[in-house]
């Protein structure tokens, strides 16, 4: 208030002094400064008393203890490549999932693994060559009688993969934009349909058309480069309509030869600007995720799902130049491991280091070993989330956890990877933490917080703020953390890819002592 008062008496005595010389472009400017310069004061002031602030409020202490505080692992001087990803999601919603989605496709498949996966080994790589071979002669030798289309095995197209695209809705439309037939329960309905818009609904345990009752099993087929529309996506291939197993609808699936299938699968999964030894890795992965999980969801009447359970897929409406070249350059490539192929799994981020499968699925995977990533800035930025403690406590109680007021929350400190503490996997992700009140101490698992608090990942620490009145999560990472790192493979490429064999290089670091065979 003083430094305004001095400022404003000399500000008075020089402006008379002026315009008593009648300099009024002077008197203009000596105003603008004497007005000026009191205000950038004054904020410096402010500023300083705000620095100040913040650093007192450092100096309290909390009733709640805490064994630990969040670490800063990484400092990065890259600040765009996290942006580029948001403006990504951002052109294209159809990327975006929530957390509680990507939760509940780890735990499916988990659960499908322990009922379906007894040994590593059960799927044998010569029977899949074996049967692609035969299937080579058996489609030089066909008729041509009404043929669907729907052997195992194309020319250089590898086996039909069957995609189940939506299963529930009642009524489904699906646009025909080429010429194509109708095949109802093995029998041609009919044929040089082109323009035609279905509509298809369920009675009882049959599909109609149009209204009218056809079959129980309608195939419609055709030779075009995109021939059908469903909700505004074109798709490649077959589409097979069939009552749905689980509930009253109709389950839509595209029948599709597997390099197909990847065009509409990888450009939905990674960004297709990405380098080219990164777009290869996620195809060979990709490729060999679906060779794996095939018949995985038969009891619904098809081989994966079209979103986060198994693997994003968005068609031909998805396609692009980069992703289809880094396709064909992998032809027929998988991974295996013993000559068998591998669940090749894989998380958007693992936050600077990959966790060993028994920390996320119970069961080791000789393949899936905690590994170290190149440093990144998506990787090495961190997210956060804040709680008060009433919120916390608050939450906890709605799933089960009622431990009255916290006391006290008993974590091991983050550090960056491999850890050996009994509470975190080598990664740092944690396995469980403890927490006390009132009303006892309870034991909480690293995936149920994230399910609680709507984490990305379980790669977290925790920490006091605000003068001991919120709890700060703060994490690193996008998903499971298991296998192939989708950013983790973008920095490799980017730092050292040769834009011709270096995905190979990718593969073998995340995916350990496995190998790259060419099976069509």
């Amino acid at each position: 208030m003083k430094i305004r008062l001095i400022y404003l008496i000399n500000f008075t005595r020089t402006m008379k002094t002026i315009m008593n010389r009648k300099n009024v472009v002077l008197a203009m400017c000596m105003a603008g400064f004497f007005t000026i310069i009191p205000s950038v004061i004054s904020n410096v002031y402010a500023t300083n008393v705000k620095y100040e602030r913040i650093n007192l409020t450092k100096r309290i202490y909390t009733e709640v203890k805490f064994t630990n505080k969040p670490l800063k692992r990484h400092i990065t001087k890259h600040k765009n490549k996290a942006g580029t990803w948001k403006r990504h999601l951002k052109k294209q919603e159809e990327f975006t999932y929530s957390i509680k989605q990507q939760i509940l496709s780890a735990k499916m498949r988990k659960k499908w693994r322990e009922e379906n996966i007894s040994y590593e080994t059960q799927i044998n790589l010569n029977d899949i060559k074996n049967k692609y071979t035969n299937n080579k002669v058996e489609k030089k030798q066909k008729n041509k009688s009404v043929d669907l289309g729907l052997s195992d095995y194309r020319l250089n197209q590898g086996p039909d993969v069957e995609v189940g695209i939506i299963s529930g809705d009642h009524e489904v439309q699906i646009n025909a934009i080429d010429n194509f037939k109708i095949i109802a329960d093995g029998k041609l309905l009919k044929e040089d349909y082109k323009g035609e818009s279905l509509l298809f609904s369920r009675d009882n345990n049959k599909v109609k058309l149009n209204g009218k009752q056809v079959g129980s099993t309608i195939y419609l087929k055709s030779d075009g480069e995109a021939p059908f529309s469903v909700k505004g996506n074109r798709y490649r291939g077959i589409m097979k309509v069939i009552p749905a197993r689980w509930n009253s609808g109709l389950t839509i699936i595209n029948i599709l030869p597997m390099e197909n299938y990847l065009r509409g699968v990888i450009p939905r999964e990674i960004i297709p600007s990405w380098k080219i030894d990164a777009i290869k890795a996620q195809a060979v992965a990709a490729r060999t995720y679906a060779i794996f999980h095939k018949n995985g969801y038969r009891s619904a009447g098809y081989d994966v799902t079209a979103d986060t359970r198994s693997q994003m897929y968005g068609g031909y409406s998805a396609e692009t130049n980069s992703t289809d070249k880094a396709i064909r350059e992998t032809e027929g490539e998988i991974l295996t491991y013993n000559g068998s192929p591998i669940d090749a799994v894989f998380s958007a981020n693992a936050g600077g280091y990959t966790e060993n499968s028994e920390n996320v699925w119970g069961s080791k995977v000789h393949y899936l070993r905690g590994v170290p990533e190149v440093p990144y800035s998506v990787i090495d930025t961190p997210w956060t989330k804040e709680f008060t403690f009433q919120t916390f406590s608050d939450s906890l109680n709605k799933h089960g956890i009622n431990i009255g007021k916290l006391k006290n929350i008993k974590l091991s400190k983050l550090k960056k990877g491999p850890m050996s503490v009994s509470d975190r996997g080598i990664s740092g992700r944690v396995k469980y933490i403890e927490v006390e009140g009132e009303k006892g101490t309870k034991r909480i698992t690293g995936e149920n917080m994230q399910i609680i608090f709507d984490l990305d990942s379980t790669l977290f620490d925790l920490n006091v703020k605000n003068k001991g009145k919120k709890i700060e999560i703060i994490g690193y990472g996008d998903g499971h953390g298991l296998g192939l790192s989708q950013w983790g493979a973008q920095a490799m490429a980017e730092k050292y890819g040769d834009g011709k064999n270096y995905y190979r290089r990718i593969l073998s670091h995340y995916f350990t002592d496995t190998k790259i065979e060419k099976i069509y």
